[in-house]
Parts: C-alpha cells; sequence; structure tokens
C-alpha cells in the first residue's frame, strides 16, 4: 500500500476540503491559544496544537472554532482532531503513532512549499484545501524549512469506521 492516500480513498472525508476555508479562518482567530505538542522529545520545540476534539474531554477549541467542532463530529469514525502548527525551523523527528487503527488525516490550510511530511521515505508537500492520509503507525517525520508557519487540521479516523 503506497504511504499516502487522498480523497478519493476517502470521499467521508470531503466536507473537510469544502469547507476548508472556513476551518483555516476559525485557526487564524484562535491561532493566540496554540500550546507546544505535548510530545516534548518528538520535536525541537517548534511545534504547536490547538486540540478541537478528544474523546471524553473538553478542548478548546470546541469553543474556538465551533464550524470545525461541527464539521469534524461529523466524521464517521472520528477519534480526534486539532490543528498542528509547525513554526518555521520546526522538526519532527521520525517516529511512529501511538494508537493502532487508525488513519490520520491532514487537511492542509497554510502550506508554506518548504515544509513537508515525510512516511516510510515518501515526501508530500501540504496543498491548501486538500487532505492527504496516511496509517500514523508508519514510520513518518515532519520539517518547516520555510520562514512562515505551516497549519494543517489533523484528524484520526478509526479504520474500521467505529464510533468512539
Amino acid at each position: 500500500m503506497p504511504p499516502f492516500q487522498y480523497i478519493a480513498s476517502h470521499p467521508h472525508l470531503r466536507p473537510l476540503e469544502e469547507h476548508w476555508q472556513s476551518i483555516r479562518d476559525e485557526y487564524l482567530q484562535a491561532a493566540h491559544r496554540v500550546v507546544e505538542w505535548p510530545e516534548k522529545d518528538l520535536h525541537n520545540g517548534l511545534w504547536d496544537v490547538l486540540g478541537v476534539h478528544y474523546p471524553d474531554q473538553r478542548m478548546p477549541g470546541e469553543m474556538l472554532c465551533p464550524v470545525t467542532h461541527t464539521i469534524v463530529r461529523q466524521i464517521p469514525g472520528l477519534f480526534m482532531a486539532g490543528f498542528s502548527v509547525l513554526r518555521p525551523g520546526a522538526m519532527i523527528l521520525p517516529h511512529r503513532g501511538a494508537v493502532e487503527g487508525v488513519w490520520r488525516v491532514h487537511l492542509g490550510l497554510i502550506c508554506p512549499p518548504g515544509a513537508w511530511l515525510e512516511v516510510e521515505g515518501q515526501r508530500h508537500v501540504a496543498r491548501e484545501g486538500k487532505i492527504v492520509v496516511f496509517d500514523d503507525l508508519r514510520i513518518h517525520a515532519a520539517a518547516n524549512q520555510d520562514d512562515s508557519d505551516r497549519v494543517v487540521l489533523i484528524v484520526d479516523v478509526w479504520k474500521d469506521g467505529r464510533s468512539p
């Protein structure tokens, strides 16, 4: 299986692409509320996040980004969602995700050309308004070698479509 998949393989994610500008605009209004990604051993301190949905927890993005929260809650098999921000110079070390059985979805919101995601040696440069899907258990890394922030909405969905 190739490391990256797109909307053709995941048509249930189409609402993300259809509403990407509204999602981006909500992020821009809430950007001042991001915090450093909690797994500090994975990055160089330039990776920030704003949670939008996580099972059984209230996330700041629920209130700050109600349109985004409503859209992601309608995705079948939703596990979690949040904004991921790579500041200029950010490096995320190669790693595997911690949750078995999820697809990791990135919706490009602000995508400078010098920022990339790499899964098992293949690179992907995000495009604004487009999703890319990969298996979070595959070894992956990311970096932003540009001079502006890279922002994606991360959405994890269960591969078997189950509800939490």
